[in-house]
């Protein structure tokens, strides 16, 4: 969360990689890219062996809003007036305007997503936030866009859930690209109301709609640790310390869907995870997030992702081929 502990994440002194990192062969590295309107958002998808450096183009530019979720490995963006900033494993970063990047040399490989969005379409598309968002928020996404790099909060499961279904390989090419809009849409507003700075959140929330939102991602914590129980409202509401009415109502509220369907859409994610990775096949996937019928999984999979469990492998085997 940005704030006063991490409001503009700029460090100097960080060595700039050697030429000879900033060679890049497609042939050692993936990069998976929408090929998109370039006035719409888009995502881009980067992997790296261990150990190998190299250029991150991905991460420069002054015609879009960057919002990288680095998973692991660590790059440098050059910023204006010989500034550099480190990427952190595990870190949510907030750029504009860097003038170069690169992924360095590490004993873990170089993984992020990158989310970009176009000035224009900023500007066009959360005009009607203006009046909502303060501070560094607003600045982020409304004129004159000015370069800036900004420390986010650290990832969470949650993250690398949400980044791993991201792209819908099922759908045809324009329902793929409508709905990775939509999502990308959907994560940046999210970010953008947490990403408020202290003092701005201070004057605009009341002391109990903070700790309303406090209860709810301490409940979301409490799920996502244990996705194979069988969670009830009663027994979530016990740890929250609240009534079940009470958390129903509030969780609805601050979460946007119900308790119950945020539930049930991160049980599926996760296994969509799962599988993805290969250490799980369909049945072992469906009992690591608690399902204990196949008929309940696959139809709880096919709502949430449009495809049903197999179809969805087939796809992942297909691709990898």
């Amino acid at each position: 969360m940005l704030g006063k502990r991490a409001l503009v994440g700029l460090e100097k002194g960080i060595d700039k990689p050697k030429s000879s990192v900033m060679i890049l062969t497609r042939s050692r590295n993936r990069m998976a890219e929408t090929s998109a309107d370039p006035s719409q958002p888009s995502r881009s998808w980067l992997t790296s062996p261990v150990g190998l450096g190299g250029a991150w183009p991905q991460a420069q530019g002054d015609d879009c809003l960057f919002l990288h979720l680095n998973l692991s490995g660590e790059g440098s963006l050059a910023l204006p007036g010989g500034r550099s900033l480190l990427v952190r494993p595990q870190s949510l970063i907030w750029a504009r305007g860097v003038l170069g990047a690169a992924r360095l040399r590490s004993k873990s490989p170089h993984e992020c997503l990158t989310l970009s969005y176009p000035n224009e379409w900023l500007e066009n598309h959360l005009k009607d936030l203006n009046g909502q968002l303060v501070g560094r928020a607003r600045q982020l996404v409304n004129p004159p866009f000015v370069p800036l790099v900004v420390v986010g909060r650290s990832l969470a499961r949650a993250d690398l859930t949400w980044a791993r279904g991201l792209m819908a390989p099922h759908l045809c090419d324009a329902a793929r690209r409508l709905m990775e809009i939509a999502r990308m849409t959907d994560y940046l507003i999210g970010e953008l109301f947490v990403s408020q700075t202290d003092d701005a959140v201070d004057s605009v929330v009341s002391r109990a709609e903070r700790a309303a939102q406090e209860r709810i991602e301490k409940v979301k914590a409490y799920v996502m640790a244990d996705l194979e129980t069988e969670h009830t409202l009663e027994s979530l509401a016990r740890t929250a310390g609240c009534s079940p009415h009470y958390l129903s109502r509030t969780f609805s509220k601050v979460a946007g869907l119900s308790l119950m369907l945020w539930i049930r859409r991160a049980r599926i994610d996760r296994a969509g995870e799962l599988l993805a990775s290969g250490r799980c096949n369909v049945s072992e996937a469906a009992l690591e997030v608690g399902y204990r019928s196949f008929s309940h999984f696959s139809r709880a999979f096919s709502e949430e992702k449009g495809v049903s469990p197999s179809r969805w492998v087939e796809h992942l085997s297909a691709t990898k081929r």
